[in-house]
């Protein structure tokens, strides 16, 4: 990037230097959408404590281990995220391209969920007593192949654009009680429609997964302190959002 500002810099232009403008193109762009978590199980890990006695509040004891144990079914409300990109359409191969974008979402999970199984003797049924959250901040890398519909004079690439994309990522969950970072595998598909050379508006599915993430140090009173679960996230992202394409970043 750094070089070809360089490139293309006032100076160098002055001087008569070839800028090989193609088909290609930069772009920035900008949405908003809906975050939607499937259902998931989660594990006990062996160093999560025994439940606490409703009658002596002393740990129940080896019996009532929570480890090999899971929580059914925790269920996650949909949420609103938000996100920014920026990439290249190459101008050799303008049909192949590849972005870097950032997002964030939040979704809320309620309380009294999560059916411990197999149960516990003389221990809670749910894992949730209190609510908790998901926030997730990625920062992901695709490479993109799009093709091009509606071909003109001034979009010569073509207006309508659907893409497909696919690349590796790394999100960060926020919760209640940890963080954790994770790496992740991100697909999409998205259109585009170019409303003039340089002004678009896009709609994308994107899809991520991400593998054994670890909750630490989940905390609620019943239980005791300190456990760690496991599970897997796979995150869908349903986004609507606009982008400003242009050849030169100092004007045309």
């Amino acid at each position: 990037i750094s070089y070809y500002m360089y490139q293309t810099s006032p100076g160098q232009r002055a001087k008569g230097h070839p800028e090989e403008m193609g088909p290609g193109e930069w772009y920035l762009g900008a949405y908003t959408g809906l975050s939607y978590l499937p259902p998931a199980d989660w594990k006990f890990a062996g160093n999560f404590p025994p439940p606490l006695s409703p009658v002596t509040g002393l740990p129940l004891g080896d019996s009532a281990q929570y480890g090999g144990r899971t929580a059914k079914n925790i269920q996650y409300q949909p949420g609103i995220l938000g996100g920014i990109k920026f990439g290249r359409y190459l101008d050799a191969y303008p049909w192949f391209g590849w972005e870097m974008e950032t997002g964030f979402s939040r979704n809320r999970i309620r309380g009294n969920q999560g059916r411990i199984s197999p149960p516990i003797p003389g221990g809670p049924a749910n894992l949730m007593v209190g609510s908790d959250w998901f926030m997730i901040w990625s920062l992901q890398t695709n490479l993109l192949v799009r093709y091009g519909f509606f071909k003109d004079k001034e979009v010569t690439f073509g207006r309508l654009q659907p893409y497909v994309g696919i690349g590796p990522g790394l999100e960060i969950i926020y919760c209640r009680w940890d963080s954790g970072k994770n790496f992740a595998l991100e697909t999409m598909a998205g259109v585009r429609y170019m409303f003039t050379p340089n002004i678009a508006v896009f709609t994308e599915y994107k899809f991520s997964y991400q593998f054994a993430v670890e909750y630490q140090d989940f905390r609620a009173a019943k239980y005791g302190y300190g456990g760690t679960l496991t599970f897997d996230v796979p995150h869908h992202r349903f986004v609507i959002g606009v982008s400003y394409h242009f050849k030169n970043l100092y004007g045309n």
